[in-house]
């Protein structure tokens, strides 16, 4: 029994040899937020890549948006897009409103900026941009939200909001 606590005793203080060993003999790197991490050249980055969003957009003259209703042929105004933004298409912005189409919901959002505008005036410029009337316009997923008011409300002229 005394012989296996001496063997095992032994053990320990070569194995913690080793590791002081090893731990003091690495003196030429540094630890802690004083180390410099390596470099990376600029050939080892990935390349970039070759096409955009927006080569992911239909190139049709109108495109079909789906409903509860069935579908609607709209314009495709993926060709006549302000901006995009985290998955939206921004339709039309200005200093009233913002129209954007929301890809993965296939919903349309009217935010107005201030009271002041008349929705209907962002209203026809929606039918305008997807050439469509209001008929068409109301089988669509449309929310509209106005500062003081009802968020997501749906468009005025239609009868079942």
């Amino acid at each position: 029994m005394k012989i296996a606590l001496y063997i095992i005793l032994i053990l320990a203080v070569i194995g913690g040899g080793v590791y002081a060993w090893f731990y003091f003999s690495k003196n030429d790197t540094q630890a802690g937020p004083a180390a410099k991490l390596p470099s990376v050249s600029s050939s080892s980055s990935l390349p970039s890549p070759s096409y955009s969003i927006a080569d992911t957009f239909p190139k049709t003259e109108t495109i079909s948006i789906g409903t509860g209703n069935g579908s609607i042929e709209v314009k495709n105004f993926y060709k006549t897009l302000v901006d995009t933004e985290e998955g939206s298409i921004i339709m039309a912005d200005n200093e009233n409103y913002q129209i954007s189409y929301e890809r993965s919901t296939s919903v349309f959002y009217i935010h107005f900026r201030n009271d002041a505008v008349s929705q209907s005036q962002a209203e026809a410029d929606l039918l305008n941009v997807l050439g469509i009337s209001q008929q068409d316009a109301c089988k669509l997923n449309v929310l509209v939200f106005q500062p003081g008011k009802t968020n997501g409300a749906k468009l005025s002229f239609c009868t079942n909001r």
